[in-house]
């Protein structure tokens, strides 16, 4: 059975830019894979609790001001006009005649939280350029930065053209932009092109192609999952509301993203269709409180994410054919071809983290609906600093903040992986490494110095470092952090440094902390990132430290009976 939901207030044109003609009805197409648990809908009471944590959200700042949504919107159409002529000029060089139309020539699709309304304040705008066959990439990179540069109000242009998901990323009128480009099999784009039908990729031969269209189709198919899209979208603005205040939405450290914490939303609306998202918000913390992780979220049945006939090969998440180094704790499947795991980054700590938090907030959310608290403490701030006594800060150096940027941001793709090593080492005696999901800095540690710094949470096991002591063991962190640093890239970044150290609470940074506290008052969403910590430590040269090992400066653990750990210190 299929049904359709209307598309009412809390969007914006992202969503009619992203679905065309057809984004004022966004037709269902039901999970045959998962049947509805409950099917009740709302009373009065449910009703009244509804209209409050809408009010929390807009008090909140959940919901961006008109004004500011519309800078978006001219900005948006700024881009898009520049790649019109962009797409004119090359088909008139290339001795194309060109279509009148733009719409059969050039196609701009915002995707993400913008495409889906959901956004905040300081939240960038995803945008694909889908263009006909006779467009190369190389064009792409070649061309469009260059007439970027020229246009009034855009700035910090930087090209990605090596990325996963090539990108030209800069700020238009104040407004963040990720633009990527997808050729379709096509001399020009069909009028009514939906990216959602698998017929529209048969064609397409190179995988860099699928992978940009990738983004706003799962984007788009999301809402064609969820039987009340309107209901879908409250749910998820207080899920990256909740997420963010307590440091938990981060992909690229290990938690949940945008993308993930969508189809775990859209999971529960499958399994209730007809609650409201008050109801929808306990049953979402209900539902994975009480989820066994070993088990896949998907919100369509694999097999409605196989290959077309026709289309480009490209790996997709299979759990009959995955391989013992792509296990993940978590996986929450795309809804897409191709099928792919959006939290792979996961890790046994961050899954921890999560757990917690849920339980936390399913708590809150049933005394909420119960009448006996306000929703409001849902969504108070997690202070990071308070939560550990002793971090594992991790800092980076550059001379200037040019260089700065692309090393910092390299070092952060690749923090997850420190986590993991301190979760498997056996002489760590940790329970849950858990990462800040912000970094902090850029932080001028000298004339023509400056620094960005990541810190990781240390909480540990109290049995096994008991144990670990009566076998005349103790805690040591050297193994882990040394196997990380083997793991970065020195020679692409030769004149830059790194060291990592543990650090007490108590000796946090005092620039790191300000930067933390300043702003706590009155968070908006996307703009109070939960807090994080760090401990201040001299930078060291390569040639200072006599390999990896015990270093005169490592700081001893304490609280909580942990140890003293050696912890590798070396600057590259």
């Amino acid at each position: 059975m299929s049904s359709s939901a209307e598309v009412g207030e809390g969007n914006n044109c992202g969503l009619q830019r992203g679905l065309g003609k057809t984004a004022g009805q966004v037709v269902y197409r039901p999970n045959t894979a998962a049947e509805a648990l409950s099917e009740n809908g709302p009373e009065y009471a449910d009703k009244v609790r509804n209209e409050k944590l809408i009010d929390e959200l807009h008090l909140n700042g959940a919901f961006e001001d008109p004004a500011k949504n519309l800078i978006r919107e001219k900005a948006l159409d700024k881009v898009e006009a520049v790649l019109y002529e962009w797409v004119k000029d090359i088909s008139e060089a290339k001795g194309i005649d060109f279509l009148k139309h733009k719409y059969e020539v050039c196609k701009v699709v915002p995707f993400g939280s913008y495409c889906m309304g959901v956004h905040s304040s300081d939240s960038d705008i995803d945008v694909l350029c889908i263009v006909p066959l006779f467009i190369d990439r190389g064009d792409f990179f070649a061309d469009l930065p260059g007439i970027l540069s020229k246009q009034e109000g855009v700035a910090k242009l930087h090209s990605v053209p090596d990325a996963f998901v090539p990108v030209i990323k800069f700020e238009c009128d104040g407004v963040d932009v990720d633009l990527s480009m997808a050729r379709m099999p096509y001399d020009a784009l069909p009028e009514d092109l939906d990216i959602c039908l698998d017929d529209h990729i048969k064609g397409i031969k190179e995988a860099k192609d699928l992978t940009c269209l990738n983004g706003p189709r799962v984007t788009l198919e999301i809402l064609h999952r969820v039987p009340n899209v309107e209901n879908f979208l409250t749910l998820l603005r207080c899920l990256k509301l909740w997420a963010r205040r307590r440091g938990i939405y981060s992909n690229i450290v290990g938690f949940p993203g945008g993308v993930a914490w969508a189809i775990m939303g859209a999971k529960v609306c499958q399994l209730y269709p007809n609650m409201i998202p008050s109801m929808l918000l306990e049953k979402f913390f209900f539902l994975y409180k009480n989820w066994n992780f070993a088990n896949a979220i998907l919100v369509a049945p694999l097999e409605e994410c196989r290959a077309p006939p026709g289309a480009v090969y490209m790996q997709a998440w299979d759990p009959q054919r995955l391989p013992p180094n792509q296990w993940r704790p978590m996986s929450v499947i795309t809804p897409t071809y191709p099928a792919a795991n959006s939290t792979f980054n996961s890790s046994q700590s961050t899954l921890s983290v999560i757990a917690q938090e849920v339980a936390l907030a399913h708590e809150i959310s049933q005394v909420f609906n119960n009448g006996k608290a306000q929703i409001s403490s849902l969504f108070e701030p997690v202070d990071f600093f308070r939560l550990y006594s002793n971090y594992v800060q991790v800092l980076v150096s550059a001379p200037g903040l040019e260089a700065l940027k692309g090393w910092y941001g390299y070092v952060e793709s690749q923090l997850r992986k420190l986590v993991e090593k301190l979760e498997l080492d056996e002489h760590a005696g940790l329970k849950v490494a858990h990462p800040c999901t912000r970094h902090f800095g850029p932080h001028a540690a000298g004339p023509e110095l400056w620094q960005v710094a990541f810190f990781v949470g240390l909480k540990f096991d109290e049995e096994l470092v008991k144990q670990m002591r009566e076998q005349g063991r103790s805690v040591n962190l050297t193994n882990p952090v040394a196997e990380f640093l083997q793991l970065i890239d020195t020679e692409s970044y030769a004149s830059n440094d790194i060291s990592i150290q543990v650090v007490k609470k108590k000796k946090l940074p005092q620039w790191a902390k300000d930067e933390y506290y300043a702003g706590r008052e009155g968070p908006q969403v996307g703009s109070v990132t939960p807090a994080g910590g760090g401990g201040a430590s001299q930078k060291r040269r390569l040639d200072e430290v006599d390999g990896v090992g015990r270093s005169e400066s490592a700081q001893s653990v304490d609280g909580d009976g942990e140890g003293s750990p050696d912890v590798a210190k070396r600057a590259r």
